[in-house]
């Protein structure tokens, strides 16, 4: 037992610098996040909009009929392209062709009679994960008129070696012949092109846990991978790995939906987190993470979802096009393909002076919109964001406490009248968080001992 003390005591400093590592380091930066990011950092409510999945399984027989995964999708010209991974065979007798749908509204979806359209020669390697060359929005943006994809490939059962890989096309259909590797290790890029070349995030998939890479390349072939990872494993809901990041650049700031394994000891759930950036390589987790969530009432999609490609379409909001597995037993690695949608922040967050855009102004005014603080954590001077209750009204109405900061830094409160949120756990004096947005409707007026008093009301909308 001694031995096993001294032994213990003499790796301790090198196990705590690992564990610190795994959860802290390049993942959530300690400062606290620009106005410009907190505005992205506001409450996503994404809407499964469909009825049941885009693109299903393919029929017996056909490359498709047993797994498919990974969309990747292009709006050219009023036309949606979407594609994607399929596979037949086992979970460990398996090599992954590209497939095509086409569309013209972004969730109807039609396979291509040419399909696959993209494999290796050899019937070993597998396409995987390919990402198109995109703007900033996620639209494709051609090059000498040509689509430009890069993907990541292997050969299951063989090598655990995962490479990188580009192919260009003109029409989205005939590809050509995958380049030679370009990097190894890398799973899921994403690649954006700026003024000076190419950036690129993949999943380094060389050992557990895995973490998301940065890279940079003048043309998009040699590749200059930063030395520490910029996303890992930090935030209670993940577990063992970040996967399939999505980058886009909008308005300035770099965006990344992201898959992890949510709270699952055994693989058998995953969900997508989101996490902003001024420069691509720092980078703020959602707060609450994670964004979108399986669904036990969609069977097709009961358990993952994840591995997907995102749009800012013309009016401002967002889709999502992803793929999903059903129940254990897992036969299917990934089910279907399905899509959601999200309008984007709130518009009041880009009218606030608050330091945490997005948030409701305080005190607020008629028609105002936005968060409320999520900060529970008790102290002699009340924090920045923090709910108390002040009295329960009913099952979905209370009177609340909201603390904000003045201009000289002091705290000053606004009492609401909150509609909406479920109050049954709720007692007054409790401190609280309340998801969603929340939009002024005007004033509610109640008795008291002491007279008549007037609050805002706030009613939450898009829940």
């Amino acid at each position: 037992m001694r031995v096993r003390l001294q032994l213990l005591k003499a790796f301790r400093p090198a196990l705590v610098a690992m564990f610190s590592t795994v959860f802290t380091a390049g993942s959530l930066p300690a400062d606290e996040p620009s106005p410009k990011v907190a505005h992205w950092l506001t409450p996503q409510a994404w809407t499964k909009d469909t009825d049941g999945p885009i693109v299903s399984l393919g029929q017996p027989g056909e490359f498709d009929d047993m797994h498919i995964f990974a969309p990747t999708v292009a709006l050219e010209d009023g036309d949606y392209s979407l594609w994607y991974c399929g596979s037949r065979g086992t979970r460990s007798n398996r090599v992954f062709r590209l497939g095509l749908a086409a569309g013209t509204d972004g969730v109807h979806f039609e396979k291509s009679a040419e399909n696959p359209v993209l494999q290796f020669d050899d019937g070993v390697h597998s396409v995987l994960t390919p990402s198109l060359l995109k703007d900033g929005d996620g639209n494709a943006l051609r090059e000498n008129n040509r689509l430009r994809m890069w993907l990541s490939s292997t050969a299951f059962g063989k090598t655990g070696l995962h490479t990188l890989h580009e192919t260009t096309s003109t029409d989205g259909t005939r590809w050509d012949k995958p380049s030679e590797p370009l990097l190894d290790h890398c799973y899921c890029p994403t690649v954006l092109k700026n003024d000076t070349g190419y950036q690129l995030w993949y999943v380094d998939v060389s050992r557990r846990p895995w973490v998301i890479r940065y890279a940079t390349s003048e043309d998009g072939r040699k590749w200059d991978v930063r030395e520490k990872p910029v996303l890992e494993i930090s935030q209670p809901w993940e577990a063992e790995i970040v996967v399939y990041p999505c980058v886009l650049k909008v308005d300035g700031t770099f965006l990344m939906w992201y898959g992890s394994y949510n709270h699952a000891v055994r693989r058998q759930t995953t969900a997508i987190g989101f996490a902003a950036s001024e420069d691509g390589i720092h980078w703020h987790k959602h707060p609450q993470n994670p964004v979108l969530l399986p669904d036990v009432n969609r069977l097709w999609e009961s358990n993952y979802v994840t591995s997907g490609s995102v749009m800012r379409l013309a009016d401002g909001s967002f889709r999502f096009w992803y793929a999903s597995r059903k129940a254990p037993p897992f036969e299917n690695l990934y089910f279907a393909i399905n899509t959601a949608r999200w309008g984007g922040p709130p518009a009041a967050a880009e009218k606030t002076d608050s330091p945490q855009q997005g948030r409701l102004p305080l005190p607020p005014q008629k028609d105002d919109l936005g968060s409320l603080g999520a900060t529970t954590a008790a102290s002699d001077k009340p924090a920045d964001g923090m709910l108390t209750v002040l009295e329960v009204i009913d099952a979905d109405e209370a009177i609340v406490r909201a603390w904000y900061l003045s201009a000289d830094g002091e705290p000053r409160f606004a009492d609401l009248w909150v509609q909406g949120p479920e109050t049954s756990g709720m007692t007054a004096g409790q401190a609280i968080t309340l998801a969603g947005q929340f939009r002024v409707t005007g004033n509610q007026s109640f008795g008291t001992t002491c007279g008549g008093r007037s609050v805002p009301r706030l009613e939450r909308v898009g829940q």
